[in-house]
């Protein structure tokens, strides 16, 4: 997820400050007691007026979806939780060894043709449950010349519309171009090819009524309700597919959680379906998006009700300008974070993060995924993604792409920084094929079910995406600074805490293995168990670094986990720090995808800080790791025997 622009680096960042130095301890004074409790999905479906109006045949399709057991739109499962070491998926099918190889997208017979080349663009305000109204825009072809249809449909929903993204899909999509060579985006490219692709609003933002609601409650069950619409519209099969990339990457998972009728596969790109995990990394604040939904987002959504003709670094402003939606200028600071109470501070998990927590049913969701995300993302880091990467195993018909990149896809096709749309043709023809699959139901292939792009053009392969079926268990040693496979005699390290900001110099400890006998690849979520002591019983941030060394010495990096300590037993409830008491902590790690040659080592680096974290509160306090026998211990998830293959030309030849 994005926080608008990145030129407005400073302006967040002195806003973190100021809401640390002052806003919050009044924050969480006012709301010591946490927010009512979400909507439940009866009250949900009630909010839905029972589908009235619709025709006899989706109210019927409508009783069959209601009578089925659903999961609740706003579970607040465990944060903590994670698949136990092994335990075997319930979606497990037989193991394969032979891994397929990378398809070359643009070669795929049978996708569909540009052949309905006259669109038509036509607006719609869709009456949500409480009346507020939704703005879409729907492009497909012209009925006029190419019939009514009907149409499988592409959505997207966003809060960019009309100040950081405009109404074509550009963003997530921007190397189709046409004649001219302008972007033609997913509404120029997918239409002629016989879909209808819905540009939606999100309640409070673009031309949509309403308040910004942050993927909360009001958001999920808006979401359950357009979907239903489109797949209930005369122009429509019935099938509905989603995409987006960040927030609007975010949604389709969001959807998805509902169960909504019509909705048949989603591609999320860089999304997340927890704004708990777009804040904090288990209990430790990320730079820059943890002041999203405090000030960045409803910002964004103001400025829609400027005068047009600003520049501003969150976008043009007067997207709506004197339009009907003004009684709902400022509205979307009602649910800004702000206001969540003194969880902002100390990284606590609480009722404004419930009510947007949407795991455990979009890992329920019944429907394909074809998950895109990249391991540097500085924004929607992947830990965000980890209700897919840890917990959804083994899933016939899921598709995961897994690259070494950064939160990108802004349209800009230079990739000074890689991202997915740097796979150019490749991720053009690969989505193309997928939605071709499963929206117009084409005998068509969609590739390898995982494709993991790794440092350098290599690719791993696989059948399903799985638990790792193998580790490498990397133990620290603090009385030669050593990560060996076997557990030393006792031994302890300590750093003195840095403060704000975090700099290369920052106080830590380290630990290096020898350089490696043979190439070691690794896939998948690892684990890390940290065992330490502190002096100060404050609130101290801890986050430990994975980098893989090549033989220049040169450190790249493949993950962070960290944790605030406080929150070690369970993010909800914090419990005091003991100073000089041991404690085991466990981590949040990051999905990790990466090649390490025979010669390079690994580093374990234990600080209070990294580029994507924000530093400890407590300006001083000593820190110890304990290694030996039962102590601290990195668990990698490793590939053995990998094959890894060339990757494709990324562009047609």
């Amino acid at each position: 997820m994005r926080i608008p622009s990145w030129s407005s680096r400073s302006l967040i960042a002195v806003a973190i400050v100021a809401l640390l130095a002052s806003a919050v301890p009044v924050v969480a004074q006012q709301h010591a007691d946490p927010p009512p409790p979400a909507a439940s999905p009866a009250e949900a479906d009630t909010r839905q007026q029972d589908g009235a109006g619709d025709p006899p045949e989706a109210a019927a399709a409508r009783e069959e979806r209601d009578a089925a057991p659903q999961p609740s739109p706003h579970t607040e499962s465990d944060p903590a939780d994670r698949r136990p070491e092994g335990t075997p998926s319930p979606h497990a099918g037989p193991p394969s060894t032979d891994p397929p190889t990378p398809t070359d997208y643009t070669t795929i017979p049978g996708l569909s043709e540009p052949v309905f080349p006259k669109t038509v663009r036509d607006t719609h305000r869709v009456p949500m449950h409480d009346g507020i109204e939704l703005y879409v825009e729907v492009v497909r072809p012209d009925p006029e010349i190419h019939g009514e249809g009907p149409w499988p449909v592409i959505m997207e929903a966003s809060p960019y519309h009309g100040t950081l993204a405009d109404r074509d899909g550009i963003r997530i999509f921007p190397d189709p171009k046409d004649a001219d060579g302008n972007p033609i985006g997913l509404t120029g490219y997918f239409a002629p090819r016989g879909y209808a692709v819905a540009m939606v609003n999100l309640r409070g933002t673009g031309r949509s009524g309403g308040c910004l609601d942050h993927l909360g409650p009001d958001d999920a069950a808006d979401l359950r309700t357009i979907v239903e619409w489109a797949a209930d519209a005369p122009w429509s099969t019935g099938d509905i597919g989603m995409t987006g990339h960040s927030y609007v990457g975010s949604t389709p998972s969001l959807a998805a959680a509902q169960r909504p009728r019509g909705l048949v596969t989603i591609a999320p790109s860089a999304g997340l379906a927890s704004m708990y995990d777009h804040q904090f990394h288990h209990g430790v604040p990320w730079f820059l998006q943890l002041a999203g939904p405090m000030y960045a987002y409803p910002l964004l959504a103001t400025l829609r009700h400027l005068p047009p003709g600003l520049d501003t670094p969150f976008g043009p402003t007067g997207d709506d300008f004197l339009g009907d939606n003004l009684p709902f200028a400022l509205c979307g600071f009602n649910n800004s974070a702000l206001l969540a109470g003194h969880g902002q501070v100390t990284g606590q998990y609480q009722a404004w993060h419930g009510e947007r927590d949407h795991r455990a049913g979009a890992t329920a969701a019944d429907i394909p995924v074809f998950m895109i995300h990249g391991v540097n993302d500085n924004a929607a880091r992947i830990p965000s993604a980890e209700w897919f990467f840890g917990e959804r195993f083994d899933r016939p018909g899921d598709k995961v792409w897994l690259g070494q990149w950064d939160h990108g896809s802004d349209g800009n096709t230079t990739c000074e920084e890689a991202h997915v749309t740097c796979r150019f043709d490749q991720w053009q023809y690969a989505l193309h094929a997928w939605f071709d699959h499963h929206l117009q139901h084409r005998d068509v292939e969609t590739g390898p079910p995982v494709e993991v792009f790794l440092n350098g053009d290599r690719v791993l392969t696989d059948h399903r995406w799985r638990a790792p079926a193998s580790t490498l268990v990397l133990h620290p040693d603090a009385r030669d600074a050593s990560l060996g496979d076997v557990p030393d005699g006792p031994g302890a390290a300590s750093f003195t805490s840095a403060p704000i900001p975090p700099t290369d110099s920052l106080g830590a400890v380290e630990f290096l293995t020898a350089p490696l006998s043979e190439d070691v690849v690794v896939a998948g979520l690892p684990r890390l168990r940290l065992t330490m002591s502190l002096t100060s019983s404050q609130l101290l941030n801890l986050v430990t670094g994975v980098f893989r060394v090549d033989a220049a010495g040169e450190r790249h990096p493949m993950g962070y986990c960290a944790i605030q300590p406080q929150l070690r037993h369970d993010v909800r409830t914090p419990a005091l720090v003991v100073p000089g008491e041991r404690m085991e902590l466990d981590p949040q790690c990051f999905t990790m995808a990466h090649h390490i040659p025979a010669g390079e080592q690994i580093l374990l680096r234990v600080a209070t800080s990294s580029p994507h974290h924000v530093s400890t509160h407590s300006l001083e306090a000593l820190a110890t790791v304990l290694t030996g026998p039962g102590e601290t211990a990195l668990t990698l998830p490793v590939v053995p025997d990998a094959t890894l293959h060339d990757d494709v030309p990324l562009r047609a030849e």
